[in-house]
């Protein structure tokens, strides 16, 4: 990223299609006028712009410019890119739009346009992006009207987006809070200089705290990781907005996995296992990262609610749980301490409603917030106002600014009312760190961001040669169960034959077998006739006359390799295990759930980074709805739970072995008995090149 450097300190910026007549023009220089070197207005049409001499061109400026602003029409932007490298500038932000996002001749425009930068090593963030700002050098390469007025003390935070508009709310937003962002950078389009590179190169500056990123396209799996992974090593929390995570996913799969596993989880978990945030919405995202600028943050998840109200009390009980956290039971010496402080119609316990009439006591309000943040039984502190306003509110804001400075616990306020009546006493909370939301889920929320998260990958199992079985794109069920001997995951016994000698291969197997049409063309077979459960042995081979007979019917261009002739698996607790291999930079995704041909009609099952060990298997087995079915539910005998956790952990490790080689593995269902874990179906798919 040294080829930037002249991103954020520039030597001198020039601003190409510099103007008076238009405002986003205009602002462009107008905003310039407290950068700390020279700015150089470009246009052959203007002698001067906002009282600086404008050149003609950037090749006849007096001295030399790193940083070029290009606000011209699309069809002049290459020649004035050319023309920057020309002059020796490291970086351009094109401001103009016209390109990717306007279709394929936009597109074809775009990579000419990253042709001619890289011809002179110049760096291009851009195009149809904002620009940026940058608070220690005074640069506003920007022409969005958030910039307009004073801008508020420097807060530490750093934003980097890819939405031109959202980006300008943010920074609205946050100048109505009266917080001044550090850093801001739109990179549009990312045709060269991408939202993780910009990213990158705030998290590395010693004057950001906390980096705030939008994201509409998913990064690279491995250069999010390190950058993750380089942020939580300096100590600075990055939180994460991304739009489209309801889409469904770019590629077509076959499995249940496929379907229930939704477009972006890989980066979801691995963003979440670096300990970044992610959260829904922008409101949330200035939150967060203005709460993390804050000290201190909670140890744990244990809550104490105070509330002039016991219906929003009761309202931050039910939330809380959802939200990841607890209402302990205060201990009985806090107890002690409230029970005077209250009137006998409130209530002592967690939350803890001291009415209206404390309330109107900023003293003894005061004195309940410093008995609650004191109880060791509690991580933080919630307060949940209602109908307090004006001065009445002011003074409340004022005791629970007092009571959260004499404490080493963080406080946080769900002020239910009009925002007209609380603005001053929000704004003298918010000014000394103390974050006020507008609901008890919001403030909920918040405070579970700010809770230290731990997770544990485990460490790649000694490889075994597993790639020798991806030899064709799709593998059969017989041709994955070498797979599945290699792993050490308990199948059942059975064979591949032609139909007339079905019968004679179904007496190996008891009085009554499963049947099974083998075609790699057929992930679920089930779906075209293609299973048959229970069929005795005698009748097999008729039964497999009959059953490819339906096949031919119904998937009438399937390969067909044979028919399966199978032992039945004894019933038991039927579990999906699912993998969908390495892609773009990221871990492969391991999914576990409640399993059989319905996985889909009523989805219980969760995710994970891949390779898992055993003790991680059980953990998300336990988080499972269907958990009970495992663990004895109602008298019944309990599974074996540590077979099932071993043939999960060891498909996890394969897909860890094989990386981008494998597209997706999957078992279901693996069914789990008293005594072993046998996959009794299987779905192996390789990457495609």
């Amino acid at each position: 990223m040294s080829a930037v450097d002249g991103l954020l300190h520039p030597r001198a910026v020039a601003v190409v299609g510099a103007s008076e007549r238009s405002a986003m023009a205009g602002r462009l220089t107008r905003y310039l006028r407290d950068f700390d070197g020279p700015v150089y207005p470009v246009n052959p049409n203007h002698q001067q712009v906002h009282g600086l001499p404008c050149y003609p061109s950037l090749l006849e400026l007096p001295g030399p410019v790193d940083l070029v602003l290009v606000m011209v029409p699309a069809a002049r932007v290459l020649a004035v890119v050319e023309e920057a490298g020309r002059a020796g500038a490291s970086c351009a932000v094109v401001l103009s739009s016209g390109f990717a996002e306007v279709g394929a001749d936009g597109r074809a425009l775009q990579e000419q346009l990253v042709e001619v930068a890289r011809r002179y090593g110049l760096r291009v963030i851009g195009p149809n992006c904002q620009g940026l700002l940058y608070r220690p050098t005074g640069l506003a390469a920007t022409f969005t009207a958030a910039a307009d007025g004073e801008q508020a003390p420097d807060s530490g935070i750093a934003y980097v987006g890819q939405s031109g508009a959202l980006g300008g709310s943010f920074l609205g937003m946050a100048g109505d809070r009266g917080i001044g962002l550090t850093a801001w950078i739109s990179v549009g389009n990312q045709a060269d200089i991408t939202a993780t590179d910009a990213a990158e190169l705030l998290v590395a500056d010693p004057n950001v705290r906390v980096l705030a990123c939008y994201l509409e396209e998913l990064p690279d799996g491995a250069r999010w990781q390190r950058l993750t992974a380089h942020a939580a090593a300096l100590g600075k929390p990055v939180v994460v907005l991304r739009s489209g995570r309801s889409a469904a996913g770019e590629r077509a799969v076959a499995s249940h996995t496929g379907a229930l596993v939704r477009a972006g989880t890989a980066f979801d978990l691995l963003t979440s296992e670096s300990g970044a945030i992610q959260v829904d919405d922008l409101d949330e995202l200035l939150d967060t990262a203005v709460a993390l600028t804050a000290e201190p943050r909670p140890r744990g998840r244990r809550i104490g609610v105070i509330t002039s109200s016991g219906g929003a009390g009761g309202l931050a009980a039910d939330q809380a749980e959802p939200a990841g956290l607890v209402l302990p039971e205060l201990d009985p010496a806090t107890r002690d301490v409230l029970a005077p402080l209250i009137p006998a119609f409130g209530s002592a316990v967690n939350p803890v409603d001291v009415t209206a009439q404390v309330i109107d006591d900023a003293g003894q309000f005061g004195a309940v917030c410093d008995a609650v943040a004191a109880s060791d039984e509690v991580d933080a502190v919630l307060v949940v106002l209602t109908t307090i306003g004006g001065e009445a509110a002011l003074e409340v804001a004022e005791s629970i600014l007092r009571a959260a400075k004499r404490s080493t616990k963080p406080f946080a306020v769900a002020w239910l009312y009009s925002h007209e009546q609380i603005a001053e006493a929000g704004s003298v909370l918010r000014r000394n760190g103390i974050s006020v939301l507008g609901t008890t889920t919001a403030a909920l929320r918040l405070i579970a961001h700010l809770v230290p998260r731990e997770h544990r990958r485990a460490e790649r199992a000694v490889p075994r040669g597993l790639a020798r079985f991806l030899d064709r794109s799709e593998l059969t069920e017989a041709e994955g169960a070498q797979l599945l001997d290699a792993l050490q995951v308990d199948r059942p016994r059975g064979r591949v034959v032609e139909p007339a000698d079905a019968a004679r291969a179904a007496r190996e197997f008891g009085d009554e077998v499963v049947l099974k049409v083998q075609s790699p063309d057929l992930a679920h077979k089930s779906d075209v006739g293609g299973v048959l459960v229970g069929v005795p042995s005698e009748r097999a081979g008729s039964a497999a006359r009959d059953m490819l007979d339906t096949v031919a019917a119904n998937a009438p261009d399937a390969r067909i390799d044979g028919v399966l002739v199978q032992e039945v698996v004894p019933r038991g607790v039927e579990l999906l295990v699912g993998v969908q291999g390495s892609e773009h930079g990221y871990p492969p995704v391991l999914t576990v759930g409640m399993g059989g041909t319905t996985a889909e009609l009523n989805p219980d099952v969760v995710s994970a980074l891949g390779p898992v060990d055993a003790e991680r298997a059980v953990a998300l087995l336990r988080e499972l709805r269907g958990w009970p079915l495992l663990d004895g539910f109602r008298g019944h005998p309990r599974c074996d739970v540590d077979a099932a956790a071993a043939a999960i952990a060891s498909i996890s490790q394969a897909a860890a072995e094989l990386g981008d080689e494998l597209g997706e593995l999957e078992i279901n269902p693996l069914v789990v008995h008293q005594t072993g874990a046998v996959a009794a179906d299987l779905v192996v798919r390789k990457e495609a090149p």
